[in-house]
């Protein structure tokens, strides 16, 4: 007995945890929280796109973390070479070819409103985008699509084989679903093979499945968002017009007024029909007037609350949410900056998705290109430039910052200099030279091939004659 009863209440509280997820509150005690609340408990990728299309907050997520991490293009090239080959050539010209980098630029913006996104690849071979890719001649086109732009139609269920369980085809929608364009080409469904469709799920690994969409976290925070902006716009707005209270003395005498009508016969309009012309006139022109039977007309006014507070609350768990300081998502109003700590943590975010996300995602478009013989075969890396990578004042700063310190320490009495004459030069950016004070090779100044004006400008900085 003391068993079952142990089993009933474990399964009792089961049910309770059950019944509180289906409505997704967080709150064990009230487990109906976030349908009051006007929360969503399941989300699809129609909610995504509608915050990011439709949504400040949302918009400003993606295309700052976009904008953050593709500030500078990356670089394929092979390894550990510092100047560009021929390979290296050869791989730019054919992506630059097509406006490949912005394609993959707006492939990994469709990634971050969805779970995932997928890119079509279009290749010169002769045969159908359904057939398999094996060799190619061109790469023709780069398609990035949403998530909702493309479906799985088959999967691999051959046990022994090695993409098993993973898709073989897809179909894909060759225009967003709900873009209304009477000019553009009718919506249609095209078959795919695997081959020919690279899939970007961020945060997850080998599922299309299984993305994290950029927004979900904060997606609740986002509901807030729109009801304090458009509720206190409305509440301005209501507050503003001049809702007219009428007023009258219990002794007044109100008669109906006679009106003539348009077909010239007499009628009557009752108070509260002349009053309400009257109160759409004066709201709708400025020389309008009201006409009284012995009463009082005053305006109705609220006290409006600052909803400052509730927004800062709801803006910062949405920063947090997609790991972004708040002043980097929604800059300040008082005319402050975001700060160097803000700037370089969200330079940190930015190269941490470049490294973990990006690059893979690179590499596999490098791979696949090779596989069908687009790009050359061989051992390749992308090298991505600094996110926080210092301006030209940051690095003149820096040199005076290093030439004063510099100065001290001889004052101190310590003979050695802290820096030497080629540390300082690679502060500012420029080459280093050799021990016989001469540039080292690659210097335009000693390049009889280099363009004149570098080989001026590279004299001038030496101290020799232009």
């Amino acid at each position: 007995m003391p068993e079952q009863l142990a089993v009933n209440t474990y399964e009792l509280a089961r049910a309770r945890e059950d019944f509180a997820r289906a409505f997704g509150a967080l709150d064990a005690k009230r487990p109906g929280a976030w349908q009051q609340y006007g929360y969503k408990s399941d989300l699809t990728f129609a909610d995504f796109k509608q915050a990011y299309d439709r949504g400040g907050a949302a918009h400003g997520a993606v295309h700052r973390l976009l904008d953050g991490c593709w500030q500078k293009l990356p670089r394929i090239k092979q390894p550990k070479a510092d100047k560009e080959t021929a390979w290296e050539t050869k791989v730019a010209k054919a992506i630059k070819a097509i406006n490949g980098w912005q394609k993959l630029r707006d492939f990994d913006r469709r990634n971050m409103v969805g779970r995932y996104a997928a890119l079509i690849y279009r290749m010169a071979d002769n045969q159908p985008l359904s057939a398999p890719l094996a060799t190619a001649t061109k790469l023709v086109d780069l398609v990035p699509v949403f998530e909702d732009q493309i479906k799985v139609t088959k999967w691999d269920e051959v046990k022994t084989s090695e993409r098993y369980g993973q898709p073989e085809t897809y179909q894909y929608r060759t225009r967003p679903l709900g873009e209304l364009d009477t000019q553009a080409a009718p919506s249609d469904w095209e078959t795919v093979h695997w081959t020919r469709v690279q899939i970007l799920a961020e945060g997850s690994v080998g599922d299309m499945f299984d993305g994290v969409p950029l927004l979900r976290a904060g997606f609740n925070n986002l509901v807030d968002i729109e009801k304090l902006s458009g509720g206190g716009a409305e509440s301005a707005l209501k507050n503003s017009a001049r809702t007219i209270v009428f007023q009258y003395e219990p002794t007044a005498s109100v008669q109906a007024i006679s009106t003539q009508n348009p077909d010239g016969s007499v009628g009557t309009k009752s108070v509260r029909e002349v009053h309400e012309e009257q109160t759409r006139a004066l709201n709708r022109n400025q020389d309008a007037s009201i006409v009284l039977q012995g009463g009082e007309a005053t305006t109705l006014q609220t006290t409006q609350s600052d909803l400052e507070p509730q927004f800062n609350i709801s803006a910062n768990l949405f920063a947090a949410s997609v790991r972004m300081p708040f002043t980097v998502l929604f800059g300040q109003q008082t005319g402050r900056l975001a700060s160097d700590e803000d700037k370089a943590d969200f330079g940190a975010r930015c190269a941490s998705r470049q490294a973990n996300d990006l690059t893979p995602m690179l590499e596999e478009f490098v791979r696949r290109m090779q596989a069908c013989g687009i790009f050359d075969k061989g051992d390749f890396e992308v090298e991505w430039p600094p996110v926080n990578a210092p301006s030209d004042k940051d690095k003149l700063e820096n040199l005076g910052k290093a030439t004063a310190a510099m100065q001290q320490a001889f004052q101190a009495g310590l003979t050695e200099p802290l820096f030497d004459a080629n540390e300082l030069r690679a502060m500012v950016g420029f080459e280093p030279r050799t021990d016989d004070g001469m540039p080292e090779e690659g210097d335009p100044a000693d390049d009889p091939d280099a363009d004149p004006a570098a080989q001026r400008q590279a004299k001038a900085q030496k101290g020799g004659t232009p």
